[in-house]
């Protein structure tokens, strides 16, 4: 799935996006039964008191979801194949990124109506960061491993070498380096 991206979102010229997507629109129901049982109760209690005092509540009811809607239509995941992409906001925006050399773990969940409806969310746990989550996705399974995927590298730390580390070296030349630079000391310091 792969919706058109907002520009708010930092894209490199170079980066290809992988995935990028929407939270479901359902998530909005409760906003729309607050909202119906708002507008119903305004107008019958209006109606049953013979004022219209109250329904005053009908715009009320009537916001709540529009609000709530438009709220998740201002947010926007995206996946490339080097960081992650939180973009909240309509008005207002604000886009948080992690880079996936950074994600230390990653875990999804689902409730029971995720389950049925397979949708769910999925956090990513950053290091020297707060934790990023794609909440109420489609899949969340498959967002996951396409993360796992996209983030193995083969740089010695983890992974199985599907994509090539921008540090040089490997684990055994920075710790001999390591082991040199300690020797340099010591011998600095006598």
């Amino acid at each position: 799935m792969t919706d058109s991206i907002d520009p708010a979102i930092p894209l490199d010229t170079t980066e290809s996006v992988e995935w990028s997507g929407r939270p479901r629109v359902t998530t909005v129901l409760p906003a729309v039964v607050v909202g119906v049982l708002l507008i119903v109760s305004g107008i019958v209690v209006s109606v049953a008191r013979g004022t219209p005092l109250f329904l005053a509540v009908v715009p009320l009811g009537a916001a709540i979801p529009l609000w709530n809607y438009f709220a998740l239509q201002g947010v926007q995941y995206v996946i490339t194949e080097e960081a992650l992409y939180v973009k909240r906001g309509v008005l207002t925006r604000s886009v948080t990124q992690a880079n996936l050399e950074t994600v230390q773990n990653s875990s999804f969940e689902q409730d029971i109506t995720g389950s049925i409806f397979g949708y769910g969310s999925v956090t990513f746990e950053i290091a020297g960061g707060d934790d990023l989550s794609f909440r109420a996705i489609e899949d969340p399974r498959a967002i996951r491993a396409l993360v796992d995927r996209t983030a193995a590298n083969d740089d010695g730390l983890g992974g199985d070498g599907r994509r090539e580390s921008g540090i040089p070296g490997d684990l055994t030349q920075w710790r001999q380096i390591r082991d040199e630079i300690r020797a340099l000391r010591s011998s600095l310091e006598e």
